[in-house]
């Protein structure tokens, strides 16, 4: 008989193997978890919660922290796999861990950078966030839909701020990366604050001239 989706989003809270319908939490290897704790290793993966076939949530011990997180694909899937995960939030919450503690992270199923503070996943959000700044100065457009696209890049880079930088020991934190980052969102919280939309277009546009691989 298969568990309920509520039960195996709890199970995912307390790191115990459980299987559903449509959902499932596995239980990492107790081998594997006291070695990489033994380790010193900055995250230990405890268990994850599966959608159909596809890792969807990670429980996570910090090293550092001592604390447990859950980290949450920022992939959207279908209605249902986004059911399921809201199903492995709640469990976790459930068991009693604290909500300040879930992340919104790539990192809970690349399997060459299984930690949330690597660089690449803060390169990745500006990456993204460049490619996306076009869309501030594409002509017949609302001020709304531009000043929307800058939100949505300042929401990016504030995730991924708060990946790369809470509960990580500083020496684990590329100092570069972290401030090309500050600088990105700085410069996009002041576009927000500026009025004229004719300006903000026209920063915009220098922003990315400068920034193109041509004048790197």
């Amino acid at each position: 008989m298969s568990n309920s989706h509520s039960a195996v989003g709890v199970a995912l809270g307390l790191c115990k193997p459980c299987k559903g319908s449509r959902m499932e939490v596995r239980a990492s290897d107790p081998d594997y978890v006291a070695k990489s704790i033994d380790c010193n290793d900055l995250f230990t993966r405890i268990a994850v919660g599966i959608s159909y076939s596809t890792i969807v949530a990670e429980h996570v011990r910090n090293n550092h922290t001592k604390l447990n997180e859950l980290w949450i694909t920022p992939e959207y899937y279908s209605t249902s796999t986004q059911r399921h995960i809201g199903y492995f939030r709640s469990g976790f919450l459930k068991a009693h861990h604290s909500a300040d503690n879930i992340f919104i992270t790539r990192a809970n199923c690349h399997l060459s950078a299984k930690d949330r503070a690597d660089k690449y996943y803060a390169k990745n959000a500006m990456t993204i966030t460049n490619a996306a700044l076009p869309d501030v100065d594409k002509p017949r457009l609302r001020e709304s839909t531009r000043r929307g696209t800058i939100a949505s890049c300042i929401n990016r880079l504030d995730v991924a701020r708060r990946n790369m930088t809470k509960g990580i020991p500083l020496d684990a934190i590329d100092d570069d990366t972290f401030m090309d980052l500050m600088a990105t969102t700085h410069f996009l919280e002041m576009l927000q604050e500026t009025p004229d939309i004719d300006a903000v277009r026209a920063a915009v546009n220098a922003h990315l001239a400068l920034n193109s691989p041509r004048n790197s």
